[in-house]
């Protein structure tokens, strides 16, 4: 049977088989490519709810461990960006930490989404939380040798905290380089630090502390039940997309009027809009799904704007009431 096939088939057979070993080699990179726009599945109950014609898409990225297959594709593929294990897994945080992380961080943007939409729609609301546990720090950020694991934090200059939410909002009320004392329990101790911010490794002009954190115990009372299947996406950047979709489906007239809307972004409790990675590869995903409209953090925007084009609007927010406004205002023209 083989003898039918052409030479030159054989020959790249015989190619492909002798490289097969490098597929399951790992390089010291991670790499990112365009993931599929995803369209939450909500189910509400205690609260009249409505379907839309529209599309609010959540804007998805794929990363991951990159073997010298994928290395090779990402340097044909300009869709594909690569970088270096350092600087997406952190000193002493393994892949499997890194995904329990980001799944921990899902379910917590998840909840402030609601948290925001329905306090948009003036549903009363409460939040609890024990502060902000480290979960890994950062190589060679001013705070290695200063924070370590398990450490919970309390305040920031004496500002309590008590999630992720509140200590990013927190943090994005100080600069790049200013100094702050941060007071944490340790070993059922409390003890100060003091840091200088520095600069996100990830979200130019944002400042950071330099650790991966995540919210204990982190609690919101709702007076309703919403329900968000989430898969297996995972990540902080669905915030802002979800919140739009909660509120759409608690609001009677469609915001979307029957265009594609997508998008990324954080959401903190405050409504604000934070940087997300991956944006590239974002648009590019949003683009090939047709749509219209594209929303991406103001911090973002420089990333997107080679995308523009007359058949695509790109547009910066930096809040919830934002991009309300923008959506309203593009899916009415």
């Amino acid at each position: 049977m083989l003898n039918k096939v052409p030479k030159s088939v054989k020959v790249l057979i015989i190619i492909l088989a002798s490289l097969m070993p490098f597929g399951v080699i790992k390089t010291d990179y991670y790499f990112m490519s365009p993931g599929p726009p995803y369209q939450w599945d909500i189910e509400i109950d205690g609260a009249d709810s409505y379907e839309y014609d529209g599309n609010l898409y959540q804007l998805t990225v794929r990363r991951d461990e990159a073997n010298y297959f994928t290395y090779v594709w990402a340097k044909i593929d300009r869709s594909v960006d690569l970088y270096s294990r350092e600087v997406i897994l952190p000193k002493g945080v393994t892949p499997q930490q890194l995904s329990e992380i980001s799944i921990q961080n899902m379910k917590t943007s998840e909840n402030v989404a609601i948290a925001v939409a329905l306090d948009s729609l003036d549903f009363n609301i409460e939040t609890q939380g024990d502060g902000v546990l480290v979960v890994g720090i950062l190589e060679d950020s001013p705070v290695e040798g200063k924070l370590l694991k398990e450490d919970l934090i309390k305040s920031i200059n004496n500002d309590e905290i008590k999630s992720t939410t509140e200590f990013i909002a927190l943090l994005r009320t100080y600069e790049i380089g200013d100094i702050v004392t941060i007071g944490l329990t340790r070993n059922d101790k409390y003890i100060t630090i003091q840091t200088k911010l520095i600069e996100h490794v990830d979200y130019k002009d944002e400042p950071m502390v330099g650790f991966l954190a995540s919210t204990p115990n982190q609690r919101f009372v709702f007076p309703i039940n919403v329900d968000i299947d989430t898969g297996n996406v995972g990540g902080p950047s669905a915030g802002l997309m979800m919140a739009l979709n909660v509120y759409n489906s608690l609001t009677q007239e469609d915001l979307t009027k029957g265009i594609k809307v997508a998008g990324t972004g954080t959401i903190e409790i405050d409504g604000s809009v934070g940087p997300v990675g991956g944006v590239k590869q974002k648009v590019i995903a949003a683009k090939k799904a047709g749509s219209s409209l594209i929303l991406v953090p103001t911090a973002n925007f420089d990333d997107a704007k080679p995308y523009i084009d007359e058949d695509t609007a790109i547009v910066a927010v930096n809040s919830f009431n934002q991009a309300l406004d923008v959506i309203s205002e593009y899916s009415s023209r």
